[in-house]
């Protein structure tokens, strides 16, 4: 072979490299945009319902088939179940995820691509406080395979959607953080303030019903003092649980300080909060805790309720009303719920106070001896 043809061998050789090299870092190029766009998209939302459906619509992008049946597994709890934005028959991507819903959590515990009764799973992984956050289900035929760079871009799909579901989470955390009290898993004080005065500001305005229950732990000392402070955390903890079971979804209970907690229950009367302060006072009372040497716990707690009335105008002035009336519940005994006198009405059933008899007085919180 002469060496002209051995230089237009090694000429084709060099071109054919480079053609080679060229289209290589062309569908990285296309990859790395893909990966980008999408992570700008999931990037612009912590809303989880809307990263789902972010990533359903990566999917289709990904294989070059929008029409490609897939779905998401989401966690839900300590459970795996479909998510939103699927692009398959919902009952059969139910069907899919109850006949397979051991072997698809072993898949998202160990992280590892797998193929599942003719689909494909890929994991979205968790941190180091998250099993994972459930897969991206892909359906696949003996005719249809996923291409393995399909099998690498879905693989990376999963990793960005880890990413955004757990920034998801955490803003979610941060906000439940924010309103909600650490013990009893119930809203805060902060939180108490803010909806109060929303609520009694709409009520006002709209002439509805609001009512107001404070509510404390009787003799709740005598708890810390003779079982210890980590049984009282939990009496504390078993009478929030008491008390969320007691009221409808609407009502707002909180930890007002202590061992005091206050319901805000929209739309009711004097009679209606009255009825919900009773259900929450004998819900309580019916409780029987064990402390850790076995002895019988028992807890009763005093209710005061105010409600919108026409010389209440603000959160003080109502908060004031239902305080005075726990005053009177405790001086009267205890384990009873005493409720204000609209002025000029009749007293509902039982003992009331009215919310002109005194000057409203500074809320003590816990500091007030139970």
């Amino acid at each position: 072979m002469e060496r002209s043809d051995l230089a237009a061998l090694d000429v084709r050789a060099r071109v054919a490299a480079l053609e080679t090299t060229n289209a290589h870092l062309t569908a990285k190029v296309a990859e790395l945009s893909f990966l980008a766009a999408t992570a700008a998209r999931l990037g612009a939302t912590l809303d989880q319902r809307a990263i789902s459906k972010e990533v359903i619509d990566a999917v289709g992008i990904a294989v070059n088939d929008r029409r490609r049946p897939c779905f998401l597994v989401v966690r839900n709890g300590n459970d795996l179940e479909c998510g939103d934005g699927t692009l398959a028959d919902p009952s059969e991507a139910e069907a899919f995820v109850g006949k397979n819903h051991d072997v698809l959590e072993r898949c998202v515990r160990v992280a590892e691509v797998a193929s599942i009764d003719g689909y494909a799973v890929f994991p979205i992984p968790g941190n180091a406080n998250d099993p994972g956050f459930g897969c991206i289900v892909v359906r696949e035929s003996a005719d249809e395979r996923l291409a393995s760079a399909d099998v690498h871009l879905l693989t990376r799909l999963s990793e960005l959607a880890g990413r955004s579901f757990a920034n998801a989470r955490i803003l979610a955390k941060s906000i439940t953080a924010g309103v909600t009290d650490e013990l009893t898993g119930v809203y805060n004080r902060r939180y108490f303030d803010r909806r109060l005065a929303e609520e009694l500001k709409r009520a006002r305005r709209l002439g509805e019903r609001m009512g107001l229950i404070l509510l404390d732990l009787d003799l709740f000392k005598a708890v810390n003092d003779r079982f210890g402070h980590p049984e009282g955390d939990r009496t504390l903890r078993a009478a929030a649980h008491s008390i969320l079971t007691s009221v409808r979804d609407i009502d707002v209970v909180t930890r007002w300080g202590g061992e005091e907690f206050a319901i805000i229950v929209p739309g009711a009367d004097g009679v209606q909060a009255v009825i919900v302060a009773e259900r929450i006072r004998e819900a309580v009372e019916a409780m029987r805790l064990r402390s850790a040497s076995g002895e019988t716990l028992g807890i009763t707690v005093s209710c005061g309720v105010a409600w919108v009335a026409p010389d209440i105008h603000t959160p003080a002035q109502c908060l004031a009303a239902a305080d005075r009336c726990l005053l009177e519940a405790k001086r009267a005994g205890r384990n009873r719920t005493v409720a204000m006198r609209d002025p000029g009405g009749e007293p509902l059933p039982g003992r009331s106070a009215d919310v002109r008899e005194s000057v409203p007085r500074e809320h003590r919180g816990a500091a007030r001896n139970s």
